[in-house]
């Protein structure tokens, strides 16, 4: 236990504002969390709260040099302000190793107070199965409050009712990295004289069909070097225009039951409409089967007016690989337009595979996390919760249009489970295989069935009791 000393007041929230519709994840909004801190501080008798995270890109977005961006300084700021109240000594590890943590908690060592992880990573290993994990519902903490993540966010770090994972939301990290994301190039878009996708979805008009329309109007293969050929629409190496149809048109990989468990839902009517479209227009010619993530070339170049993957691709910290360094001209964001099926849910994308979320863990102390999160994952200095964005907004998106649009990828986007089934060995083969070559979609999506809900079950359903 720790030896407080308290002053006049030690920790006051001032307001707290929990969304009505928290429970309803269909119609999420972000909750709002406005606090204070008084003058008097808590003493934590020095302790060293260590937080470990992977690198994203070119450093570390929780341990930034000095002078690099505005958000890393006003953070470093936040690290000193909580030093300097709270009489605790900030460390950031730049390695996050799963397995260091755990060697370490078997000789009952600390490891870190927070870690960064990602969460297929962690469920697939039964690392909360197996108890390496402690979860902040146990704690004093609001989880309700927003400052943690959106209803999505901590469903998608939540095992049998209980929270494990959250995120500081109004510092960015862990990053929003919903799956999938969508953008448009306006210059091909206005080269084929195509109505812009923003003007589209305002008019009603962003759907299938639409987006059909468009593929047959931006396609020019008369170049002899298929390199150089302009289609709308390109495959990658994983299956992302897959998701994003079958997203759109309200198909799941698994859902919650009424009892908690999670069942296999792709056999579905919605899930095949959404595998025949992508389908039909490829075997009509009408997407480029570049192959591989290299796609991101030709849109950069002029020669896709679409590409969709990982949020991550567009946001201008994320490394060089990306949207922002590569591309010359504005790119704009978009969802994927609406399925026959979608009924108007703007929730076409997804916490998936690859987000990561933090995580409280063993050989740490409750009971700091429970003084100090609620004040270090406020609002950064001199920000707010209107303006916590204003930065990000300016430096990463050419119009007001497009950061409207990451922000409904990002805070409409529900937990699709695909942790917990096998991804890469069973479920992304097969809807290649449905989309891109001869197999039977009604056949193939039943007959991964089996696999899906017992890899469902062994990773979740027999561990709810």
């Amino acid at each position: 236990m720790i030896k407080k000393i308290k002053t006049a007041a030690i920790f006051t929230i001032i307001l707290i504002l929990a969304v009505s519709c928290a429970q309803n994840p269909e119609n999420e909004t972000v909750p709002e969390y406005i606090s204070a801190v008084s003058s008097g501080k808590t003493d934590l008798g020095g302790y060293e709260f260590i937080m470990a995270s992977a690198r994203a890109g070119s450093e570390n977005p929780i341990n930034p040099q000095s002078g690099n961006t505005a958000r890393g300084d006003r953070l470093l700021q936040r690290y000193k302000d909580t030093e300097e109240n709270f009489n605790v000594k900030i460390t950031v590890r730049d390695d996050c190793s799963v397995g260091d943590y755990v060697v370490r908690s078997a000789a009952g060592m600390k490891y870190a107070d927070l870690m960064a992880v990602k969460i297929n990573e962690i469920v697939s290993g039964k690392y909360i199965q197996h108890g390496y994990f402690i979860p902040f519902s146990n704690m004093d903490l609001d989880l309700e409050s927003g400052i943690y993540g959106t209803p999505s966010i901590l469903e998608g770090g939540s095992f049998a009712g209980e929270c494990y994972g959250i995120i500081s939301y109004y510092w960015g990290f862990p990053a929003a990295d919903t799956m999938p994301a969508m953008w448009f190039n306006p210059r091909v878009i206005s080269d084929y004289r195509q109505t812009s996708p923003h003007e589209l979805d305002e008019q009603g008009e962003w759907t299938w069909a639409t987006l059909e329309k468009m593929c047959e109007a931006i396609h020019d293969t008369s170049d002899p070097d298929p390199e150089m050929r302009t289609y709308a629409l390109a495959y990658t190496s994983e299956p992302y225009l897959e998701f994003a149809a079958l997203y759109s048109n309200n198909a799941r990989v698994a859902v919650k039951n009424e009892d908690g468990t999670l069942s296999y839902a792709l056999n579905s009517k919605e899930a095949r409409e959404a595998m025949e479209f992508i389908r039909d227009l490829a075997e009509r010619d009408l997407i480029c089967d570049g192959g591989n993530r290299q796609n991101i070339t030709p849109f950069i170049e002029n020669r896709r007016a679409f590409f969709v993957e990982y949020t991550h691709l567009g946001l201008s910290d994320e490394g060089a690989d990306n949207l922002s360094y590569r591309m010359e001209d504005a790119y704009e964001w978009i969802y994927f337009p609406e399925g026959p099926s979608g009924a108007g849910t703007k929730s076409r994308t997804a916490y998936s595979f690859w987000t990561r979320f933090m995580y409280a863990t063993l050989n740490s102390d409750p009971e700091v996390i429970e003084i100090l999160l609620p004040y270090m994952f406020q609002p950064l200095p001199g920000e707010t919760v209107e303006t916590w964005q204003d930065d990000f907004r300016r430096t990463t998106f050419f119009t007001e249009e497009s950061f409207e649009y990451f922000q409904i990828l990002r805070d409409e986007a529900f937990f699709d489970y695909t942790a917990y089934t096998p991804f890469l060995d069973l479920l992304q083969p097969r809807l290649l295989a449905m989309t891109r070559g001869t197999a039977n979609i009604s056949e193939n999506l039943e007959s991964i069935a089996d696999n899906m809900q017992a890899s469902l079950d062994k990773l979740y359903n027999d561990y709810l009791n």
